[in-house]
């Protein structure tokens, strides 16, 4: 039996050995994709579908004839309409965990950068300004307030993997950690080891807020002048998750008004950082290109996880990093134990 996978997306970072597909007996096709209309052209009749940030409505999924499965390549996924594909008895599956370790290492790249005032620092000796004992600008007018990592308190803003890699890394430090995670259960908390807390009471009592949650449009604009002004004027903020968590206006007010010390943030509401930014223009905020999720081993692993998805269903297995977990039975209903899912269960 041959299969066919459809990628709707142009995405170069993401090759794929097509070889490997075809020992598989899959056919794999790449063809780039904006609207309804062509994903449903191109995709109509695929059994598998690998895609990013493309809205697969409930018209889009309704009009897959075949398809068993959509990869998003991303970890975020809300642009896919999960209860459309559970309908449908469609799979939904992603590279969950594949970057989990580096994003929790910039993060902490992050709170260490800013509590050190490495980017300031860097930047006088740049213009000229090493201290001298006739002229200590850098110890009057940078430097202070700074103290050590150990006794400080980081809020940590959703638990999940990324969250769970962070908290021990903080804690080699000497971090206190707080946690709000409404979504998570007490067992977990006792786990992890984390403290709960309400989302208030991280704010008011964090020296460094750092956010790992899984985005949803209710979470949109979390961070707001509200949020700004419960934080300690001595906080920072470190945003390694979406940058949709964050009114991005009234960052740049509470910095320039430096009702927070700083942010240090790696990815935008635009997804690219325009030139004339007026976040750009501020010496308290640090940024990087949505680079977090980067090291040989993660790109190695992204560019794996389809092919191993897709070989999974092929062989009789259920996706490892299925989001819709609930489509199992509407799955079997539609295709049935024979064929691709030879002994799910």
């Amino acid at each position: 039996m041959t299969f066919k996978t459809v990628m709707v997306v142009a995405n170069p970072t993401i090759p794929h050995d097509e070889e490997d597909y075809r020992k598989l007996g899959v056919e794999f096709i790449a063809r780039p994709c904006e609207t309804e209309d062509e994903i449903i052209a191109a995709a109509g009749d695929a059994d598998f579908v690998i895609t990013f940030r493309i809205p697969f409505t409930r018209r889009v999924i309704e009009n897959l004839k075949n398809c068993k499965m959509v990869y998003n390549i991303g970890t975020g996924y809300e642009s896919i309409d999960l209860q459309a594909a559970t309908e449908r008895g469609i799979c939904v599956t992603y590279p969950d965990g594949y970057c989990s370790e580096e994003v929790a290492e910039h993060a902490m790249a992050f709170i260490l950068a800013c509590d050190r005032k490495l980017f300031p620092l860097d930047g006088a000796v740049r213009a000229g300004k090493w201290d001298s004992y006739e002229k200590r600008e850098i110890r009057f007018n940078i430097l202070p307030p700074m103290h050590p990592l150990k006794g400080q308190t980081v809020g940590v803003v959703g638990l999940g993997r990324i969250g769970r890699k962070l908290v021990p890394m903080a804690r080699g430090f000497g971090l206190n950690v707080i946690v709000y995670d409404p979504y998570l259960s007490a067992e977990a908390f006792r786990e992890s080891g984390a403290e709960p807390v309400t989302f208030d009471y991280l704010l008011e009592n964090s020296d460094f807020v750092s956010i790992h949650a899984a985005f949803t449009q209710e979470a949109r604009h979390m961070f707001g002048v509200e949020q700004f002004k419960r934080m300690k004027p001595t906080a920072y903020l470190i945003n390694c998750a979406r940058g949709d968590f964050i009114d991005e206006g009234a960052l740049y007010q509470a910095l320039l008004a430096k009702e927070i010390a700083g942010a240090a943030i790696d990815v935008v509401q635009a997804e690219v950082m325009k030139p004339d930014s007026p976040l750009l223009t501020l010496d308290n905020l640090i940024i990087t290109p949505h680079t977090a999720y980067y090291s040989e081993e993660a790109l190695a692993r992204i560019r794996r996880r389809p092919y191993e998805e897709i070989a999974r269903i092929v062989n009789g297995e259920w996706p490892q990093w299925l989001i819709n977990t609930e489509v199992k039975e509407k799955f079997l209903n539609r295709w049935g134990k024979s064929g691709l899912i030879k002994q799910a269960e």
